[in-house]
């Protein structure tokens, strides 16, 4: 079986609403396809999946903390949309072999347009609220961790799990296609960042979960996080050896050695308070909090307009509330950055910009928020033009610092705001920098081409189209689709793309 008109669509309006990953900046071209869905799914639509072989995927190092980094992934735009249409159509086969919710708890696969592919977004917090009221009953909590759990899992077992849950022959040789490309051929690991790659994780999570519930293990589980509810210190340990013995034996995976801990009950319970993301620090963030809910909903991922928002209920997050609720987090001896993450991604809700500076001004302090504070960078609503030129110096000054200049994926989120908002402008200090700059950092500068109008400098590199790499190749069709009508058809028609996406892409650059 091949992929249906309403998968693709459906993958199409889900990456244009939610990006490709929550570590990315959004892929702008996105818009573009979602404007022409209709002609991007007739290409895909019925074919062989095999003829679309995978793209060229990019890869960077991303901060969890101070300390501890993690290697991410975004894949080529084509495979994002194909991948999250193939586990849209087939991915409920996964889902009906997972062990009951209240056991397992992450990544339930139940499409939502809103929601996007998992049905909780609250699945973190009852993860850990349930195992707090549940550790009540017991004397000692063993609590574990697989280490390094998305590299170490093997691409026959998911061909394995797949096969078990009723997916198609071809789709599966294509995704171990894609998951092959993404290692370079090594046969195991699979990429940190894309959506649709949860539920790919959690199939191989299957006979672990099973085995465990098999020999009688009291557990709940969330990813690689594992919490053992046992009646003595003597039945903990020996549930760490089975344990680990059922991790080796299944898949050669092994536990995280100072995450694993036992845990008295009352201990526990501190661990698990700490574990909740909407836990405010103080009266003023749980204000703010509870506005933000009020407009949203509770829909984390809705955005609200700044005119719907009363001028009462503007007055109560006032920028110094927002700026000292930061403050505080920032002052703490050891700082909550899941937390401050969490809170970030709610003032993204609201584009409120009180946050704006003391966020540019202690970002030495906050890089494991560096995504996130781009990402509500760009969402920041009612902004004179002016401000925004001075957020772009700030900016511009802290492309040019250590922390930054020593980190691709900084350099990334800070060029990606470039590319959002045309009133940061300061273009011609990115010209400047193009040709020095390295591929993923020109494809930012060709897109902040596009948002301020450098038409006719983008036209000096229409000779250097056919040298760029795929990703640059896909922003500079993008950005000429402001040449003159006459000029952009001649180049358009030149190009001759082969993939649908590029195609696309194409048809929509000369219809602009």
């Amino acid at each position: 079986m091949s992929l249906s008109s309403d998968s693709i669509h459906w993958a199409i309006k889900f990456v244009q609403n939610h990006a490709d990953g929550d570590l990315f900046p959004k892929i702008l071209e996105f818009d573009a396809i979602n404007a022409m869905a209709d002609e991007f799914v007739k290409l895909v639509e019925g074919k062989d999946l095999l003829s679309f072989p995978p793209g060229s995927c990019r890869r960077f190092i991303v901060p969890k903390d101070e300390i501890a980094y993690r290697q991410a992934t975004q894949l080529d735009p084509q495979d994002s949309i194909i991948l999250t249409a193939l586990i849209y159509q087939y991915g409920q086969g996964i889902e009906n072999r997972r062990l009951p919710r209240t056991r397992v708890f992450s990544y339930r696969f139940q499409p939502n347009a809103t929601l996007g592919l998992y049905g909780s977004q609250t699945a973190w917090n009852d993860f850990w609220q349930s195992a707090y009221q549940k550790s009540e009953n017991f004397n000692t909590i063993l609590y574990c961790d697989i280490a390094d759990f998305y590299n170490q899992i093997y691409h026959h077992t998911i061909e394995n799990q797949l096969i078990a849950s009723g997916f198609p022959n071809q789709t599966i040789k294509w995704i171990i296609s894609l998951l092959e490309s993404t290692t370079v051929g090594v046969s195991r690991g699979v990429p940190i960042g894309p959506h649709a790659i949860h539920l790919i994780a959690e199939s191989t999570m299957i006979p672990i979960d099973n085995s465990l519930l098999s020999s009688g293990i009291n557990f709940m589980r969330f990813a690689d996080d594992i919490v053992i509810f046992c009646n003595s210190p003597i039945s903990a340990r020996q549930a760490l050896a089975s344990i680990a013995l059922t991790l080796d034996k299944q898949q050669r995976l092994m536990l995280q050695r100072h995450k694993t801990k036992f845990y008295d009950t009352e201990k526990f319970g501190d661990l698990c308070r700490s574990m909740v993301e909407d836990r405010p620090i103080s009266d003023e963030e749980d204000q703010v909090l509870k506005i933000i809910r009020k407009y949203s909903n509770g829909n984390p991922y809705a955005i609200v307009s700044y005119n719907v928002i009363s001028q009462e209920d503007w007055q109560k997050i006032s920028g110094d509330i927002i700026t000292s609720i930061i403050q505080e987090y920032i002052e703490e001896s050891e700082v909550d950055y899941i937390r401050l993450r969490w809170f970030y991604r709610r003032l993204t809700q609201i584009g409120h910009p009180g946050a704006i500076d003391i966020s540019l001004d202690n970002i030495a302090n906050l890089t494991p928020c560096f995504a996130n504070i781009c990402t509500y960078l760009a969402s920041v609503q009612s902004v004179e033009q002016e401000r925004w030129v001075q957020i772009g110096e700030k900016l511009l000054y802290l492309l040019e610092s250590n922390e930054v200049q020593g980190n691709e994926y900084f350099r990334l989120s800070i060029l990606s705001l470039f590319t959002k908002n045309q009133h940061i402008n300061h273009f011609s200090n990115l010209a400047r920098q193009y040709t020095s700059s390295e591929p993923f950092a020109r494809r930012e500068i060709l897109l902040s081409g596009k948002q301020n109008l450098a038409f006719d400098w983008l036209r000096e590199y229409k000779e250097s189209y056919q040298t760029m790499d795929s990703w640059q190749q896909s922003a500079y069709i993008y950005g000429c689709s402001g040449f003159p009508k006459d000029e952009k058809m001649y180049f358009l028609n030149r190009l001759k793309p082969s993939r649908p996406f590029e195609i696309v892409l194409a048809k929509w650059a000369k219809k602009v």
